[in-house]
C-alpha cells in the first residue's frame, strides 16, 4: 500500500506539471489608436501568421506625460501612442528594448537613431477654413495670414500645454526661433485668438462659425470634411517652414513578459503593409513612406514641405517651453 500510495502522488506530480498551462500566444498591445481599426489589424496579422495579440487602451504617453518619473505602463509587451514623445522619453531613460528593422525605410525625420521606437504613419496640422465666411478673402494658407485684421477673434486653437498643440509649439520654436515665434504668439493674443480646451473645441468652433480658421490635428479636420459643413483643409506654410507632422510610435518595454513574440508582431505591426492599413481606415492619418496610396483629401507626408525637426528636439523644447505656453494660453484667455 505505501509503494500504491508513494506511485499515486509521483503520478499526481507529473500531471500537475503537464497540466500547467503554456506561456499565452497572446501579446498585449497598449494603445491610444482607435479601438476599431487595431481589431482589425491585430485579426489581419493572426490570419496571416503572426502572433496573436490583445489590445489595451492605454493612457496617454504623448507631450503631456513629459517630466513625469515614468511612462503609462498598462503590463504590455507593445505600446503603439499616437505621439511618439513618451516614447523618446522612455528610450532617453533606458526603458526600451531594441525595435525590428521593418521600419527602416521611414524617412529618416521620423525614424529613430537608436533604433528603440519605429514610426507607422502620422497626423499633421492643418488650418480647417470655414470657406462660407471668407467673404472676399482668399483661404488662408500660412500662419501669418492669421494675425491679420480681418480675423481677429476669428482664429480657433488648442491650449498649447499638451497634445499635440504642446508639441507644435515646441516644434515652431526649433523651426522659427525664440525672437520669431514668441512675436507670432504676441500677435494671435492681440488679435483675440481663442484659446480653446482641445482640438475638438477648435473644430466645432469652425463648424459652428464661431471661428472662421482652426489649427487643428488633420484627423480633427477629417470629422469636419465629412460633415455637411461647408470647409476646407490647408497644410500650411508649404513655401516656408511647411506643415508640422508627427508620427505614432511602437515601441517594446524591457519588462515585457515575452519579448520575442512581442518582437514578431512589432516586425508585423511597423510594416508598409500596416501603415498602409492605417492611414486608409482612419481619416487624417498620413503616410510617411512615400507610394502609400491615400484616401481623397489627404496628403501623403511624402509630398510635403514639412517642420524638419528631430522629435527628440521637439522633446527637449518641450520641457522648456511648457510653463511659458501656459502662461501664454491664459493670459490670451483673459484678454478675449
Amino acid at each position: 500500500m505505501r509503494l500504491r500510495v508513494g506511485s499515486l502522488l509521483l503520478f499526481a506530480a507529473a500531471c500537475s506539471k503537464q497540466a500547467a498551462p503554456p506561456p499565452p500566444n497572446e501579446v498585449r498591445l497598449a494603445t491610444d489608436l482607435p479601438a476599431a481599426v487595431i481589431d482589425t489589424v491585430l485579426r489581419l496579422v493572426a490570419q496571416t501568421g503572426g502572433p496573436r495579440a490583445e489590445r489595451i487602451a492605454a493612457a496617454a504617453a504623448g507631450a503631456e506625460v513629459l517630466g513625469q518619473a515614468g511612462a503609462p505602463n498598462e503590463g504590455a509587451e507593445l505600446r503603439w501612442d499616437s505621439e511618439p514623445y513618451g516614447a523618446i522619453a522612455a528610450a532617453q531613460r533606458g526603458e526600451l528594448l531594441p525595435m525590428p528593422v521593418a521600419a527602416n525605410d521611414v524617412p529618416s525625420l521620423w525614424r529613430d537613431p537608436g533604433g528603440t521606437w519605429a514610426a507607422v504613419g502620422g497626423r499633421a496640422v492643418v488650418l480647417l477654413v470655414a470657406t462660407d465666411l471668407l467673404g472676399e478673402h482668399p483661404v488662408p494658407t500660412t500662419y501669418a495670414v492669421l494675425t491679420q485684421p480681418w480675423l481677429k477673434g476669428k482664429v480657433a486653437l488648442a491650449a498649447p500645454t499638451g497634445g499635440a498643440s504642446l508639441a507644435h509649439f515646441a516644434a515652431l520654436y526649433q523651426a522659427w526661433g525664440e525672437a520669431r515665434t514668441q512675436t507670432w504668439m504676441d500677435q494671435l493674443q492681440a488679435n483675440a485668438v481663442q484659446v480653446l480646451d482641445s482640438d475638438d473645441a477648435a473644430r466645432q468652433a469652425v463648424v459652428g462659425g464661431k471661428a472662421i480658421v482652426g489649427l487643428v490635428a488633420s484627423d480633427e479636420a477629417a470629422k469636419a470634411a465629412a460633415s455637411a459643413a461647408r470647409v476646407a483643409v490647408e497644410y500650411p506654410n508649404q513655401r516656408s517652414i511647411g506643415t508640422f507632422v508627427w508620427p505614432t510610435a511602437l515601441s517594446r518595454p524591457k519588462d515585457a513578459r515575452y519579448p520575442a513574440a512581442a518582437a514578431q508582431l512589432a516586425e508585423r505591426l511597423a510594416s508598409r503593409e500596416i501603415e498602409q492599413l492605417l492611414v486608409a481606415r482612419v481619416p487624417g492619418y498620413l503616410p510617411l513612406r512615400a507610394g502609400i496610396p491615400v484616401p481623397p483629401g489627404v496628403t501623403s507626408a511624402a509630398n510635403l514641405v514639412v517642420v524638419s525637426i528631430d522629435p527628440a528636439r521637439i522633446v527637449a523644447e518641450i520641457a522648456r517651453r511648457k510653463a511659458g505656453l501656459a502662461d501664454w494660453a491664459k493670459a490670451a484667455r483673459r484678454e478675449r
